[in-house]
Parts: structure tokens; C-alpha cells; sequence
């Protein structure tokens, strides 16, 4: 027997970074030990002939698809293939997992093309599911699956998952599945064989915008480190065994233990490993306790970026989404990093929350432009237009100033984060006005720091022509930041079929 296992396409947001579907890996895992077999299809890697490609990979000894759900554009295409397998492949049960299924999984069966919904971790729930499906006798009733969400005649039932975290010998991770299209993978064109990995597991802050408090209510202890010496294992074996040339700490936060990553980079100096390293979860109250030694041997051990969540330029919003910081202590962690030129800084923002003013945005442009004049290492993320997540703080907030929830799951992929999708009156506390400076603050920040000198990319024809066209829009970038002009704003327009000519 045999499980399929599909990954969608994402939208604009996966249009110059496609790194392995990493959640496809994981959930296969215990289902392999049970002795199905499991095969992947990366819709993203062949968008066009995602159909073709996914009937390729099923034959008479399939027994189920499964797929993995992002909110946002993710799921346009997760119920176009969902639909498809129902009609070509009647007999076959569709499963959908992901991020998106751990908070709504009753409202997902509700389309009643799909028959299973697994919440939160993956692995286990999917392996069980298999077995009872292949008909073992030992199977699990549905109703023991930890995770499951299914039908019980016209009922729908959810079966609450293990609180506790998913803890992988890295090992086991079905890398194999995917090892033939490794060169399909990366950033930028950049020519790097980039690798995700996990050195700690769950985050212990409170974001009032993030999921993750939501996520890890019901485990006890909300941040646990893997071994470093098995995290440094882990980056020799995919380094020897798949070419990794950049490892990327996809953690919640890597840095809650300063001294767990200074045991890391300790090790791979020792080792003398040679490998990239990136790190998505850095805070700014992180930062200020780095020491100078620390940032050092960060960047010899290999670190060429930290993300950081800067968020905001306003005290109130910082305040507001339990950041733990001061915009001063945005502005001294970056001059601090200024001082290692290795280490690129990238800043992630959020615009649109509930209560954000006009003035608390050009507050935010004014530390954008503090940051890049301060530190000439900065890498601007765009900002992410808010988007109200089931179950967290703001949520709640958005609902009694009017927010009116998604009610079916075609209209979560609107959630888009980007300039692709959204007009912004489902934010009703946002103007018109309001909507439109976010906007322009996402097309300029790609160009105002100069991101494109100083990231590593690809020298091909595409890159060639974006680096150029970069060049002559930069200065009206620079002005309409400064003054916050989003008048006469053809440039999203225009930046949309840019995004579907980076993605080509």
C-alpha cells in the first residue's frame, strides 16, 4: 500500500523562495516505519501540471492523499486537487493536514469532498490513520487517533491532540523522497542547496498576533532544545549525504537559550564544518544579551542573516503585540549588529492591526529609515498586512471592532499576505487611505535598502533585468517612504506582474 503526500502552491509568496516540504517529510515518517510506502508531489515545483504530475504518483495500491494546508493562497490550490482526486480517483480518501487544519479542522470537513482532517502534529495521527484505512487488525478505532478530526455519520467529531511537542530523530526524515529534485530547490537562484532544520522546539513568549501561544496552550513546558550535538549531526549527515551547502533554523526562536546556539556554533567550529547558517526566529530583547564574542563566532561558524521581528516603529503596537521591546531597543540591537558585516539583518514588520493610526505607520517608516541608515547590512522584509488567526489575542480584539471571520474555506485563501489578493475591507478599523500606505510600504521596501546587491541571487537574465529596474526605481522608493505618499499607486500594478515574471 502506499500514502501520496501533495504539497500546494503558495501564491506570490513562493515565487523566489522554494525551500523542501519540510511538513510532508515529517508527517511521512511514522508512516513509513508502519510499512506504507510514501511518495511526494510538490505542486510548486511544476505548477502547471500539478494534476498530471500528482495522477502519475497514484496507482490501485493508494489508499489515501494527503495534503498540506497553509491559510492564505495554499488553499486555492489544495481544493482544486482535492476536487480532482474526487473525480478521477473516487475511492481514494483526501486528508489535509498543516497549519491551517490545526485551528479549523471541523470547519474543513464541512466541504464534503474532504474526509479526514489531522490537527497539529502530523506524523503519528497519519501513520494510524494509514493502518486503519489498510485494514489492519490492531488499527486504532478513528476515535483513538489523537489529532483526527472525521465523520461519525452527520456529526463531525474531533479527537483533541497530544499535547507535546514532535520530537524527530533526524535520521528517520524521508529526505530520499525528495533527493532528485534537490536542484529545484533554494532561494533567489542562488545555487545554495538549503536545508531546514530545527535546533529547539515552541516558543515560551505571547505574541498577541502569532499562533503559537495558541498552539502550545495545553503543553506544560512551551520551549524545548534538541541535543546540540545531534542538531550538528543532523547538518553533517544532510551536508554529506545531499550536498547541504545553507542550513536554515526554521525554529519559533532559536535564541531563547543564547548559550544552546553558542554550544551549536561551538560544535560546527570544532567540526570545521563549512555551511551557510541562517536563523528565522531572533528577537530584539535576545539581541540586546548577545555578546560581541557571540556575534563573532556566529558569523564564523557561517551565519550570513538573523530575522528579526521588529514589527513596528510605534511603542503602542509594540505594546500592544507583546513584543517585549522599546523602538530604542530596535534602533541599539541594530547599530550592535552594524558592527558584524557578516550578519545580514532582517527586519520583519506588521502593519494593519487593530488600533494602528496614519501616525503609528509613519512612525514605522521612520525606523525603517533609522535601521537602514544605521546599519548598512539591513534586509527589509515587507510588511505583513494583518491577518486576524484564529484563537490568538488579536483575534478576538479584530472580532469586537468588527471583524467578521471567514466562514467557509474558500475564503481563507483570500488571507493572502501580500498586494496580490486583498483589497483590506475585511479590516474594518483600516481607511482606505490606511490600507494604501501599507501597500506602499510593501512595494518600497524592496527596493529602498538595496536587498538585491546584497543578497546572494542567481546572474541569470532575470536577475539581470530585476537588479536594473531595481536601480531606476529606488529614488521614487525612497521619496514616497519618506513622505509617505501612496497617491496614484500604479506601482502595484506593475509589481504584480513583476511577481509573476520573478516566479516564472
Amino acid at each position: 500500500m502506499n500514502v501520496v503526500l501533495y504539497y500546494p502552491t503558495m501564491g506570490m509568496s513562493g515565487s523566489l523562495i522554494t525551500h523542501l516540504p519540510l511538513s510532508l517529510l515529517y508527517a511521512g515518517i511514522d508512516t513509513i516505519q508502519a510499512g506504507i510506502e510514501v511518495r511526494v508531489v510538490d505542486a510548486r515545483l511544476d505548477p502547471e501540471n500539478c494534476q498530471k504530475s500528482l495522477a502519475n504518483k497514484i496507482d490501485k495500491n493508494t489508499i489515501m492523499v494527503g495534503v498540506s494546508v497553509m491559510t492564505g493562497a495554499p488553499i486555492i490550490n489544495a481544493l482544486e486537487i482535492s476536487h480532482f482526486v474526487k473525480k478521477s480517483f473516487p475511492h481514494l480518501k483526501i486528508v489535509w493536514g498543516g497549519p491551517h487544519a490545526t485551528f479549523n479542522g471541523l470547519e474543513i470537513l464541512e466541504e464534503p469532498i474532504i474526509d479526514y482532517v489531522v490537527s497539529g502534529y502530523g506524523s503519528e495521527p497519519l501513520a494510524a490513520l494509514a493502518c486503519y484505512l489498510r485494514g489492519d487488525e490492531d488499527a486504532k478505532a478513528l476515535s483513538e487517533i489523537s489529532g483526527l478530526n472525521y465523520r461519525n455519520g452527520d456529526k463531525a467529531v474531533a479527537v483533541p491532540p497530544v499535547n507535546a511537542f514532535e520530537m524527530v530523530d533526524y535520521k528517520k526524515i524521508p529526505y530520499h523522497l525528495i533527493k532528485d529534485d534537490l536542484h529545484h530547490y533554494g532561494q533567489l537562484d542562488s545555487g545554495d542547496v538549503i536545508f531546514s532544520l530545527y535546533s529547539a522546539m515552541g516558543c515560551p513568549y505571547k505574541c498577541t498576533f502569532c499562533s503559537a501561544p495558541a498552539q502550545y496552550s495545553g503543553i506544560r513546558r512551551k520551549f524545548e532544545i534538541l541535543p546540540y550535538s545531534e542538531v550538528v549531526d543532523h547538518i553533517e549527515y544532510v551536508k554529506k549525504e545531499y550536498g547541504a551547502t545553507y542550513i536554515y533554523f526554521i525554529d519559533d526562536d532559536s535564541f531563547v537559550r543564547i548559550s544552546h546556539v553558542e554550544s551549536i556554533i561551538d560544535e560546527i567550529i570544532k567540526r570545521d564544518i563549512d555551511i551557510g547558517l541562517g536563523f528565522r526566529g531572533a528577537r530584539v530583547n535576545e539581541i540586546k544579551k548577545m555578546s560581541d564574542q557571540f556575534l563573532k563566532k556566529l558569523a564564523q561558524a557561517g551565519t550570513d542573516i538573523l530575522h528579526i521581528g521588529a514589527e513596528s516603529g510605534s511603542q503602542k503596537i509594540l505594546d500592544l503585540i507583546k513584543k517585549n521591546c522599546t523602538v530604542a531597543d530596535i534602533i541599539e540591537v541594530n547599530k550592535k549588529l552594524a558592527k558584524h558585516p557578516q550578519i545580514k539583518t532582517g527586519y520583519n514588520w506588521l502593519a494593519g492591526v487593530p488600533g494602528e493610526t496614519l501616525e503609528d505607520l509613519r512612525q514605522t517608516r521612520e525606523l525603517i529609515a533609522t535601521l537602514v541608515s544605521d546599519n548598512p547590512n539591513t534586509v527589509l522584509f515587507p510588511p505583513n498586512l494583518f491577518r486576524p488567526l484564529p484563537h490568538t489575542e488579536l483575534y478576538y480584539l479584530a472580532v469586537e471592532q468588527g471583524y467578521k471571520a471567514p466562514e467557509k474555506i474558500k475564503d481563507w485563501a483570500d488571507l493572502e499576505n501580500s498586494l496580490e489578493s486583498t483589497s483590506g475591507d475585511e479590516l474594518p478599523w483600516c481607511s482606505k487611505e490606511h490600507i494604501n500606505q501599507v501597500y506602499m510600504m510593501q512595494i518600497c521596501s524592496y527596493f529602498i535598502d538595496g536587498k538585491i546587491f546584497k543578497v546572494k541571487t542567481g546572474n541569470n537574465i532575470k536577475f539581470m533585468i530585476i537588479r536594473f529596474l531595481t536601480r531606476i526605481y529606488t529614488p521614487f522608493a525612497k521619496l514616497r517612504m519618506k513622505y509617505g505618499y501612496s497617491g496614484l499607486l500604479i506601482e502595484k500594478h506593475l509589481f504584480k506582474i513583476a511577481s509573476r515574471f520573478m516566479g516564472s
